[in-house]
C-alpha cells in the first residue's frame, strides 16, 4: 500500500508539473515486444542443449511538445527482462527501467538550423542495411541539420561515447580518458538517386576504459582495438592518444525500378605514435542488388571487407568501428533480428567476404509475409596470424568473442522469418535462423565445432 502511496503521488507531482506549463503537448509512443526462443549453439560448442528462454522489453518514448520551433523527448526502456530471471524472476518488482534517450529538439530562430542536443540514437549513413557499418547507437551528443535547398543537405555532429572517470582529473589521473567524434554527411538527392559522403574523426584516449559502458563495451573493443589489444583486453599505453578516421559513401538507386540497387563504401584508420602494433587500418564495400515483382522480392547481397596480414607488430589490417549494433543483412548472424537473439557472427563484414540470395517480400495471402536469405561467408584474414599466435588466438576463438574467420575458414547462414499481421499494431514474427561453420583443423586445433540454430517466436506491439 505503502508502494502505491508513493507511486501515486510521483504521478501526481508530474501531471502537476505538466498542468502548470501549460505550454506543452505530451505525446507517448512504444513498443512492447515479448519473444519465445529456442536457441542451440549459439556459441559454437557442442553439448549445450538446447535453451529455451522467454523475454521481454518495453520501451516509451514521450515527445514534450512545446511548439514546431521545441520539444523535448524522453526514451524509457524496461528490460530486456527474461522471464525467471532477476527483475522477471518471482515477485518481479525490479530496477529494470533505464534512461535510452533524452535529447531537446529545436530550431534556432529565424533560420532553418535544427538542433539536437542530449542521449540520442545516432547513426552514421547507410544504405544495404538501414544502418551504417561503423557506428549506429545511443549516445550523448549534439547534432546540427540543415536544407540548403530540396536536394543537398547537412548534417554535423559532435558525440562523446565514453569519459571513463571523471573523478582524479584534477590530479593528473586518468587525463586522456574520453572518446571524442565529429562528423559531416552530406545527403544528395536526385531523381532516382540518392547519395550521401561522409566523413568523421575521433579521437581516443589512452585511459579509455570500455568495461565502464555496460551496453557498448564489447562493440567498441571489438571494433576499434587491434588483434594484439584485444587479447590483453587493453588499449595499448605506448601512446597518449590516438587519432581515428572514416571516409565513406552510401549510395541509392531506383531510377530504373523495379530494380533497384544499394551500396556502401568506407575506409577507416585509427593511428597511434608509438604503438605500431595497436593501430588498425582497413575497408569494406558492400551491396545489395535487387528486383521488385508482386510476390516476391529476389535480390542479391554481397560484401568484401579487408582482413588481417600474418605480422601483429604491424598492427591490424580489418576496418576499425566504434558501435556498428544496426547492421542487420541478417537476422542471426548479424543484428537483424525484430527484438533479440541475434548477432551470434558479428557486427559488421570486417574480414570478410560473402555473397548470398535474398527473396525478400514473400507474400501469398494477406497479411502474411516471409523473408528467406541464404549466405555464404569466407575469411579474409591471412590464416598464419592465428597459426604464429596461439595466444592472441585463443581470444579469437568461435564462442570467445565475435566470429573470426580466416581465409581457410568459411560459413553458411540460412534465415527464413514470417511475419504475421494480427492486428494493426500487432505482429507476429517466427525468425528461424542456421550457421554453419566450416574451421580450418590446422589453424585452430580443431573443427569440433557446433552448428547454431534459432528458433523464435516475437510479439511486438507498437503503439
Amino acid at each position: 500500500m505503502k508502494r502505491f502511496a508513493t507511486l501515486m503521488l510521483a504521478f501526481a507531482l508530474v501531471l502537476g508539473a505538466f498542468t502548470g506549463a501549460q505550454a506543452a503537448d505530451i505525446k507517448a509512443k512504444g513498443q512492447w515486444a515479448f519473444d519465445f526462443s529456442w536457441l542451440d549453439g549459439g556459441d559454437y560448442q557442442k553439448d549445450h542443449g538446447d535453451d529455451f528462454s522467454a523475454s521481454q522489453r518495453l520501451r516509451t518514448q514521450i515527445d514534450v511538445v512545446a511548439s514546431e520551433a521545441l520539444k523535448g523527448v524522453v526514451f524509457f526502456e524496461m528490460g530486456n527482462t527474461v522471464w525467471g530471471n532477476k527483475d522477471g524472476a518471482l515477485g518481479a518488482d525490479g530496477k529494470s527501467v533505464e534512461v535510452r534517450r533524452s535529447y531537446i529538439d529545436w530550431i534556432v530562430p529565424n533560420t532553418d538550423l535544427k538542433v539536437r542536443m542530449g542521449i540520442q540514437g545516432l547513426s552514421l549513413p547507410g544504405a544495404v542495411a538501414p544502418s551504417s557499418m561503423v557506428f549506429d547507437d545511443d549516445v550523448a551528443g549534439l547534432t546540427l541539420s540543415y536544407a540548403i535547398n530540396d536536394n543537398v543537405g547537412v548534417t554535423a555532429l559532435w558525440a562523446r561515447p565514453f569519459d571513463s572517470s571523471t573523478s582524479g582529473e584534477t590530479s593528473g589521473q586518468n587525463k586522456f580518458d574520453e572518446v571524442d567524434m565529429f562528423a559531416l554527411a552530406v545527403p544528395v538527392t536526385l531523381d532516382g538517386f540518392k547519395i550521401t559522403p561522409y566523413g568523421v574523426y575521433a579521437s581516443v584516449g589512452k585511459d579509455v576504459d570500455p568495461g565502464t559502458a555496460p551496453n557498448a563495451g564489447t562493440e567498441f573493443k571489438s571494433g576499434m582495438m587491434s588483434m594484439s589489444e584485444f587479447a590483453n583486453n587493453a588499449i595499448d599505453s605506448r601512446s597518449e592518444t590516438y587519432d581515428a578516421w572514416w571516409a565513406g559513401a552510401a549510395f541509392e538507386m531506383s531510377y530504373f525500378a523495379p530494380f533497384s540497387l544499394k551500396m556502401d563504401a568506407v575506409y577507416g584508420s585509427k593511428t597511434a605514435d608509438d604503438a605500431d602494433s595497436a593501430e588498425r587500418a582497413g575497408w569494406i564495400v558492400a551491396a545489395l542488388a535487387e528486383y521488385k515483382l508482386d510476390m516476391v522480392t529476389p535480390g542479391i547481397l554481397a560484401w568484401y571487407g579487408s582482413g588481417e596480414d600474418d605480422d601483429l607488430d604491424n598492427g591490424s589490417e580489418r576496418m576499425p568501428s566504434v558501435s556498428p549494433t544496426g547492421w542487420g543483412v541478417t537476422s542471426f548472424g548479424f543484428p537483424g533480428s525484430v527484438y533479440r537473439q541475434d548477432t551470434y557472427f558479428g557486427l559488421n563484414g570486417a574480414g570478410t567476404w560473402a555473397v548470398g540470395l535474398q527473396f525478400a517480400d514473400i507474400s501469398f495471402m494477406e497479411n502474411l509475409s516471409h523473408v528467406l536469405r541464404v549466405v555464404y561467408m569466407k575469411g579474409t584474414n591471412d590464416a598464419d596470424v592465428i597459426k604464429k599466435n596461439p595466444t592472441v588466438g585463443a581470444a579469437f576463438a568461435p564462442g570467445q568473442t565475435y566470429t573470426f574467420l580466416t581465409d581457410e575458414d568459411s560459413a553458411i547462414e540460412v534465415n527464413f522469418d514470417t511475419t504475421y499481421q494480427i492486428y494493426e499494431n500487432l505482429k507476429l514474427v517466427v525468425e528461424m535462423g542456421y550457421i554453419k561453420l566450416d574451421m580450418d583443423e590446422d589453424t585452430w586445433g580443431t573443427d569440433d565445432f557446433a552448428d547454431a540454430k534459432k528458433l523464435v517466436f516475437n510479439f511486438v506491439y507498437d503503439f
